[in-house]
C-alpha cells in the first residue's frame, strides 16, 4: 500500500488514483449516510379541483333534498294539525251562528207579532171612534154567553153608548127585560153583562187581553 505521507508530486499515477478513489468512496458513503438519515417525504396525492367541486355539489344537493323532504313532512304535519283546529273552530262558529240565527228568527217573529198587535189595536180604537155601532154585536155576543135561565141581564155601558142601545136594540131590551146601566169605568165600545150568578166581561181591555194571550203576547190595551 502506498505511503500516505509521500508528496503528491512524487506519487505515481496509480497512487494518486488509489487515494482519490478511496476519497471518492468515503465521500459517497458520507453522502449516502447523510441522505439515509434525512426523513423521506411522503408522496402527496394530486388534488383535482373539478372532482372536489363535483363532490361538494353532490353533497349539497343531497343535504338540500333531505332538508326539503324533512321540512315538507314537518310542514304537512303542522298544516294538518292547524287545519283540524280550524275545522273545529269553524264548526263551533257555525253552531253558534245557527243558534244565534234561530234566536234572531224567534225574536224577529216576536217583534213582528207585537208590531201587528199594536197596529191592530190602533186600527180597532180608530174603528170604535168612527163607527159607534160596533158596540151592538159586542153586547149580543155577551148576552149569548149567558144561560137562558139566568136572563134578564143587566148591561153596563159607557154613558154615551146608552142611547145607542136604546135606539138600535129597543125591541130586544123590551122583550127580554134587559136593564141598561151607565158605568164610567167601561170604555166606549165595550160592556159588562151581569146576572145574579155570572158576569161576562166584554170590555175592550179584556177582549184585547184574550187575543194577546192567545198569541202568547202581553200587549196592554191601555198602552198606546
Amino acid at each position: 500500500m502506498a505511503n500516505a505521507n509521500i508528496p503528491k508530486e512524487q506519487q505515481s499515477a496509480y497512487e494518486r488514483w488509489e487515494m482519490a478513489s478511496f476519497s471518492d468512496i468515503n465521500h459517497e458513503r458520507s453522502r449516502g449516510f447523510a441522505s439515509s438519515n434525512q426523513p423521506k417525504k411522503k408522496d402527496t396525492p394530486s388534488v383535482n379541483p373539478v372532482e372536489i367541486a363535483q363532490i361538494f355539489e353532490a353533497t349539497r344537493k343531497d343535504a338540500y333534498n333531505k332538508g326539503m323532504q324533512e321540512g315538507f313532512s314537518a310542514g304537512m304535519a303542522q298544516a294538518r294539525e292547524l287545519a283540524e283546529v280550524e275545522k273545529t273552530q269553524f264548526l263551533q262558529l257555525m253552531k253558534a251562528f245557527s243558534s244565534a240565527l234561530e234566536s234572531a228568527d224567534e225574536q224577529i217573529a216576536e217583534d213582528v207579532l207585537s208590531l201587528a198587535l199594536d197596529i191592530a189595536k190602533a186600527m180597532l180604537k180608530t174603528k170604535l171612534d168612527v163607527d159607534k155601532k160596533v158596540l151592538l154585536p159586542v153586547v149580543l155576543d155577551a148576552i149569548h154567553y149567558l144561560p137562558h135561565i139566568q136572563r134578564p141581564a143587566r148591561i153596563l155601558v159607557h154613558h154615551e153608548d146608552m142611547h145607542l142601545l136604546r135606539e138600535h136594540m129597543a125591541d130586544e131590551i123590551a122583550n127580554d127585560h134587559w136593564q141598561i146601566h151607565e158605568d164610567s169605568n167601561v170604555e166606549r165600545g165595550g160592556c159588562l153583562v151581569e146576572t145574579g150568578a155570572n158576569q161576562v166581561d166584554a170590555t175592550n181591555a179584556t177582549r184585547w187581553k184574550r187575543i194577546s194571550e192567545a198569541l202568547a203576547q202581553n200587549n196592554d190595551w191601555l198602552l198606546p
